[in-house]
């Protein structure tokens, strides 16, 4: 299969499908308070019920070696799926607070992913994403954390309750981190609704939108959306999962698509939802109703809006094509770091 895809918002933490959560869960001294059936983690019947589990999830996570399989089985699902690249989310200070040190995480990541992209997997990069519930302190921790291991992090996030701390508490850092040389996005726009897709773009200075499906109750926030050409990381089986969007029927997809705006789509978070990148797009024409044409235009657009070089993205896009690479479009600001597995330092940004 040819890998042609891209995938840019995806947790790594979300990716630890039920097997390998089972081993990780049979040890002798595990935390008593996680439920005694790790599959009761992956139902969901709210989005304030998935942030309870996606924690506790995180909790039999004890020793960097087992990150180094969880990243290591990622690889190998997207390399079945045709995956040339993913912009993976880590959230490093939920571990680090119990003890883990960051660089042996890290160490732990980058080597799985070596291994994997050496034997034709995709290359990955890291974005080191805070818990909103945890304000400003976590996303401090984090800062610290990239600093800490220069050329190695691609960027930072917010995710988490959208509710529970205001963005201006955020902005600082945010400056700070592309101060530092650091991409930055934001999930907003999923639980919430417009006016943290506005404060995402206008405090936070977000160059994506994690989710941002809300958007397609303000025109206003359309039109800015589409004028300042800002990329949505859609992830709609997610938005059904966590209860945001009712029924398939509703989901505003085929709407932001119509109203211009840079759409990609995405897994989020695979394992918890029981999807896949191959099961998204193919959603999108049995479930969105959108066309052949549209869904290329999506698959597309996941390349141009990714943080890759723009050789990269040319080489992708033409593997795609069946063609020799052309030169990429320029959109919004250039390209930024390389997949970090794939040899040497990241590109500086230009």
């Amino acid at each position: 299969m040819a890998r042609s895809r891209v995938e840019i918002h995806l947790h790594l933490e979300g990716s630890i499908s039920p097997a390998r959560l089972r081993a990780l869960w049979q040890v002798s001294d595990r935390d008593p308070s996680l439920p005694s059936d790790p599959r009761s983690l992956y139902r969901h019947r709210s989005f304030p019920e998935f942030l309870r589990h996606f924690a506790q999830i995180t909790r039999a996570i004890r020793r960097p070696e087992d990150l180094a399989q969880i990243t290591t089985d990622l690889c190998r699902r997207l390399k079945r799926q045709g995956v040339a690249a993913a912009e993976v989310f880590f959230s490093p200070v939920i571990l680090t607070r119990r003890g883990i040190p960051f660089l042996e995480m890290l160490d732990a990541i980058d080597e799985a992913a070596r291994r994997e992209h050496a034997r034709g997997g995709p290359g990955l990069a890291w974005i080191l994403d805070g818990v909103r519930q945890w304000g400003s302190q976590g996303m401090e921790e984090n800062l610290r954390c990239a600093a800490s291991a220069p050329g190695r992090i691609l960027g930072i996030g917010i995710g988490g309750d959208e509710r529970s701390v205001p963005a201006e508490a955020f902005a600082p850092l945010f400056r700070a981190a592309r101060q530092m040389g650091l991409r930055t996005v934001a999930h907003a726009g999923e639980f919430d609704g417009p006016r943290s897709v506005w404060e995402a773009v206008e405090l936070l200075g977000a160059e994506r939108i994690g989710h941002g499906i809300r958007s397609a109750e303000d025109p206003q926030l359309l039109a800015m959306l589409r004028r300042r050409r800002i990329p949505l990381e859609v992830c709609p089986t997610s938005n059904l999962r966590t209860g945001v969007v009712g029924r398939w029927r509703d989901h505003p997809l085929p709407r932001l698509v119509a109203a211009g705006l840079r759409v990609t789509v995405n897994t989020d978070d695979p394992a918890l939802f029981r999807t896949s990148l191959h099961g998204e797009y193919r959603a999108l024409q049995r479930r969105l109703g959108l066309g052949s044409a549209a869904v290329l235009r999506i698959e597309r657009e996941a390349v141009h809006a990714s943080f890759l070089p723009s050789s990269e993205k040319r080489r992708i896009l033409a593997s795609r094509l069946g063609k020799r690479p052309t030169r990429a479009r320029s959109r919004g600001k250039a390209a930024g770091a390389r997949p970090f597995n794939s040899g040497g330092k990241p590109d500086q940004l230009r």
